[in-house]
């Protein structure tokens, strides 16, 4: 933890250069559904597959706890499988700063565990990039580190799509050089048998606009189904020259199923995953090997930010304040 007191130490004299300019102007919408979709030949199926053997599963959990002068970005994450790897660790950075000033001089080198300056623009994370952007570069850094030490047996599966924000990675600007670049780096890596597993889809609509419903994805695919595991697909979504193959898949819960969204590199990859992912449902229908990652990435950054917010006595923000507190319930 000598990487989040050095950063402690930090934010106390950053604390009061947030008046040098004025706050940042609310960062573009980045979520939600881009790309264009293409979706010939999609069927539904309610045959399922046992899970094959040697499965790998990742899940990262960031923090962002806005101070005066500074925001800081805190990506913990585990891999977890035949072994297991965490971050902090693996030589990965992951911790972030982003100063909510202009900043002026040269970069400030903070050590191999910050994320000071975009690898994907070239730009000082200071007021000129969102948080959001910010995050999202940090975020993902952990997740290919942790990817890297996969050793390619079996399958892996990742908590949240192969690649996201489509959209704004079409735009110009340093946003869309950052989102471009996390979108090759991430396509680059989850090639293969890599599977990405998204549990929030109430905002897309792909599938509704091939099966012609004025809904969003998850009514679509639970009119589809009839509320039975299964499956919905494929549908192939392009963006930015790159293209992610995707099913919706009907995991069974103590209540029903709860409508996940299964996307691969290769369509073949995509159907065998989502053909046995209804298997591996916990009570709450996400995959248990993402669970068990979920709750190790949570329980690290938890830590972390606990030592952060006891060793700088610089005051974190109301929102800081908020993210704090929910982080505090996890230990």
């Amino acid at each position: 933890m000598e990487d989040v007191l050095k950063l402690a130490r930090l934010l106390e004299l950053f604390a009061d250069r947030a008046a040098e300019s004025l706050p940042p102007p609310p960062p573009e919408e980045v979520e939600g559904q881009e790309g264009a979709v293409d979706c010939p030949y999609w069927g539904v199926s309610w045959e399922t597959a046992e899970p094959p053997g040697g499965l790998w599963a990742l899940d990262s959990q960031t923090s962002v706890v806005e101070f005066e002068g500074a925001s800081v970005i805190v990506a913990t994450g585990a891999l977890v499988g035949a072994g297991v790897a965490l971050v902090p660790g693996l030589g990965a950075r992951w911790l972030g700063l982003r100063f909510n000033f202009p900043w002026r001089d040269p970069p400030p080198d903070l050590g191999p565990s910050f994320y000071v300056v975009s690898e994907h623009a070239g730009v000082v994370f200071d007021s000129r990039v969102d948080l959001e952007t910010v995050r999202d570069e940090v975020r993902s850094g952990v997740e290919l580190a942790l990817a890297k030490a996969w050793d390619r047996s079996g399958y892996l599966l990742v908590d949240g799509p192969i690649f996201r924000a489509a959209g704004a990675a079409e735009r110009g600007g340093i946003a869309g050089a950052i989102y471009r670049g996390i979108m090759e780096s991430r396509a680059s890596a989850l090639r293969g048998r890599a599977v990405g597993v998204v549990k929030r889809i109430e905002r897309a609509t792909y599938l509704a606009q091939c099966v012609g419903e004025g809904a969003n994805d998850e009514v679509a695919a639970r009119r589809l189904l009839d509320g039975r595991p299964g499956r919905v697909g494929p549908i192939a979504v392009t963006a930015a020259g790159l293209t992610k193959w995707v099913y919706y898949v009907g995991s069974p819960t103590a209540r029903g199923i709860r409508v996940l969204r299964v996307e691969a590199m290769s369509p073949e990859v995509a159907e065998e995953a989502a053909s046995w992912l209804p298997a591996l449902a916990g009570a709450d229908g996400v995959p248990i090997p993402i669970s068990v990652a979920d709750r190790i990435a949570r329980r690290l950054n938890a830590g972390a930010l606990k030592v952060l917010y006891g060793a700088t006595r610089a005051e974190p923000t109301y929102s800081g304040y908020e993210v704090l507190a929910r982080a505090f319930q996890e230990l």
